[in-house]
């Protein structure tokens, strides 16, 4: 009796204290072209461009530029050097207040494992962070000063089950930031993405997948929960 009334009483108090944070929503589209090269047997390159709009597409969310330098270790075992530029855009009350860049450097681990319906892939990322540092000089007023620190850890375990021979495939994957602040130990969640989609084989060069894209992710005392519709084109030259 007294472990029930103790459940019953953590129960409530996390229910109240998820009631005391405040959650809000955006809704936005992001669209992606990524160029694949392949160099040699185990070497190949590729570049990403990520256009990303949001409040109904009336605003600038971010730009993305990321490209990537790979090594097939195996089939199934691929690693990556990579850089990203990221131009954040101000949008609204909760996103950043003036616009601010992003560029970091980071490296990459891709597993695959193969099953006779269904195949999983395990992407892990560190990236060393190089953000614009904001400074609140008057009251609303801020100035960029110099650039701050930070390294973050991603882990995506994603899962593709052909649907229609190769040339449909639903696609889909959970992934998890963890924040390290200018550390080489987690610190906490930074957010966390799920995606659920189709991936179209259109012919051997191009390949397009598009879905839903769920960002929750925590700032301080605020949830941010932006619904996105993603669609990616792939090129291999």
């Amino acid at each position: 009796m007294k472990n029930r009334l103790f459940l019953l009483s953590f129960l409530w108090l996390s229910q109240l204290s998820l009631g005391q944070e405040l959650v809000v929503k955006n809704h936005s589209n992001w669209n992606t072209l990524n160029v694949v090269k392949t160099i040699s047997q185990h070497w190949y390159a590729n570049a990403e461009l990520n256009v990303r709009r949001t409040n109904f597409l009336s605003d600038w969310e971010q730009i993305v530029l990321r490209p990537l330098v790979h090594y097939k270790v195996e089939n199934n075992i691929d690693i990556a050097l990579g850089y990203s530029y990221i131009k954040n855009f101000q949008f609204s009350e909760f996103s950043t207040p003036i616009d601010v860049n992003e560029q970091n450097i980071f490296q990459q681990l891709m597993i695959k494992q193969q099953f006779s319906k269904f195949s999983f892939g395990h992407r892990i990322r560190f990236e060393e962070r190089f953000i614009d540092h904001l400074v609140l000089q008057d009251t609303d007023v801020y100035h960029i000063d110099g650039r701050k620190h930070k390294n973050r850890f991603r882990y995506r375990l994603q899962m593709a089950i052909p649907l229609k021979g190769k040339s449909i495939s639903l696609f889909l994957y959970d992934e998890a930031f963890l924040d390290f602040g200018n550390r080489l130990r987690p610190e906490k969640l930074d957010q966390n993405w799920m995606f659920a989609g189709l991936i179209f084989k259109i012919s051997e060069h191009i390949k397009i997948r598009t879905g839903y894209h769920d960002i929750f992710a925590k700032r301080n005392d605020l949830f941010i929960n932006n619904h996105v519709w993603e669609t990616t084109l792939t090129y291999h030259i």
